[in-house]
């Protein structure tokens, strides 16, 4: 059994809804780790840091809620909905995103505890990928907010995440190798690959979201 169309498309545009919400606090956790981004670079005192830190978790926090109240829709309805999967798939992705977010914000602070020697120049590069992946993210926000409603601004949005991938993995590999050539302590060379590379993974995440809501937007809208 599965439900009448006109009902389908009421309850996918509720969750549609729902992960705009969710979307919206992935994007204020990222512009929130780049604000700690620029925090190092201005050596701001710890303590600001940490207090930047305390407000990405509560954000995550919110996210996570959010996340609850789509799984409890779809527990409800999601026997009848032909797009259920597709709907965990793009609801998880933007967990990831959240989590992985929080994962950066973590060892930022680790970093600074470590007495780390800021170097301006890779933290620029740090800083340029952050931005990169922030504005990404942004795209699958339109993505979002099109995919129902503006078949033609939706592919744009497409194609523009698919492009803005591809420069973010030139300037994940040139900011990788700058770091590995670097006079670094092995510690904090450690940290901060891991750093850039999760915010490559982000971006990685957004593409895959995005092929997600492609497919929603064949099957459901």
């Amino acid at each position: 059994m599965t439900l009448p169309r006109d009902r389908e498309e009421e309850y996918s545009a509720r969750l549609l809804s729902l992960l705009q919400d969710q979307i919206r606090k992935v994007m204020e956790m990222s512009r929130a780790v780049l604000l700690m981004i620029e925090d190092i670079m201005n050596e701001v005192p710890l303590k600001d840091i940490e207090a930047r830190y305390d407000a990405i978790l509560k954000l995550d926090d919110e996210e996570r809620n959010i996340r609850r109240m789509i799984e409890k829709d779809i527990a409800n309805i999601g026997a009848l909905l032909t797009s259920k999967e597709d709907f965990i798939r793009l609801m998880n992705s933007l967990d990831k995103i959240a989590d992985t977010s929080e994962g950066i914000a973590y060892r930022l602070v680790s970093l600074i505890k470590m007495k780390f020697k800021i170097n301006k120049d890779i933290f620029k590069g740090v800083l340029q990928l952050g931005e990169a992946v922030h504005s990404i993210l942004g795209k699958l926000r339109e993505a979002l907010l099109s995919v129902a409603l503006d078949s033609e601004t939706f592919m744009k949005k497409v194609a523009e995440i698919d492009n803005a991938e591809r420069e973010i993995d030139d300037i994940y590999r040139n900011l990788s190798l700058v770091i590995l050539q670097s006079d670094m302590k092995v510690g904090h060379m450690f940290l901060i690959r891991e750093i850039v590379s999760l915010l490559e993974e982000i971006a990685d995440k957004a593409e895959e979201s995005v092929e997600t809501l492609r497919t929603l937007s064949l099957t459901v809208f």
